[in-house]
């Protein structure tokens, strides 16, 4: 189900797909979640997304795909 993580890691958010490994570094956590939206805009489905902070707690969130228009 959570294919996607968005890792903090020596003040970077990184986005990593379990299938593929690092997708990219982001400066915040928000634009790492974009990136995960954007991503999921392949197959047109929401995502869970796991989100680790940088003191190691786990949060999550569903990333919406962009809207196509």
């Amino acid at each position: 189900m959570f294919d996607l993580s968005v890792v903090a890691f020596a003040g970077r958010w990184i986005l990593v797909d379990e299938a593929e490994g690092e997708l990219g570094e982001f400066a915040s956590r928000d634009e790492a979640l974009k990136a995960a939206g954007d991503f999921a805009v392949l197959d047109r489905e929401p995502r869970h997304v796991l989100i680790q902070d940088d003191v190691g707690e786990w949060d999550e969130q569903v990333v919406e795909p962009p809207r196509v228009q």
